[in-house]
């Protein structure tokens, strides 16, 4: 009886725990997308490995920042992509007039190498090719 006690919730908590990993490249993208469009450089470079935050620049996450407020109030991402052997991750960010495909790539230690968001066509809500995001491979 008392295994019972204590294995359910072991198990219970080995689930979450694999839930959680498994949705972590997605809850990045989101983290990384709410502050791209809320034009927070600081909160955006912190999640960029150290090869590719020198490259991002105020101006840089400012324009995307208003090319997402063109599509609307930001309502989260729906995943299009899975990362596979190359860490590569593609989600369909839906706005309230809009949708924009992200795509992200991951190294090893979990930063973000690699970030490009493309606008979707009109009545568009997710991309139209299997791989959407093959160009950061």
């Amino acid at each position: 009886m008392n295994m019972r006690r204590v294995g359910l919730p072991m198990l219970v908590l080995a689930l979450v725990a694999g839930c959680s990993r498994a949705n972590a490249p997605k809850n990045l993208a989101d983290t990384v997308t709410k502050a791209v469009y809320s034009n927070d450089i600081s909160h955006v470079a912190e999640r960029f490995n150290a090869l590719i935050r020198p490259q991002l620049t105020r101006s840089s996450v400012g324009a995307l920042s208003d090319k997402m407020h063109a599509q609307g109030d930001y309502q989260g991402l729906e995943q299009v992509q899975t990362g596979g052997t190359g860490g590569v991750y593609g989600y369909a960010a839906k706005f309230s007039h809009g949708s924009m495909l992200v795509c992200m790539k991951l190294d090893q230690d979990g930063k973000i190498a690699g970030y490009r968001v493309e606008p979707l066509g009109a009545g568009q809500p997710s991309p139209s090719t299997e791989n959407p995001c093959a160009m950061l491979k």
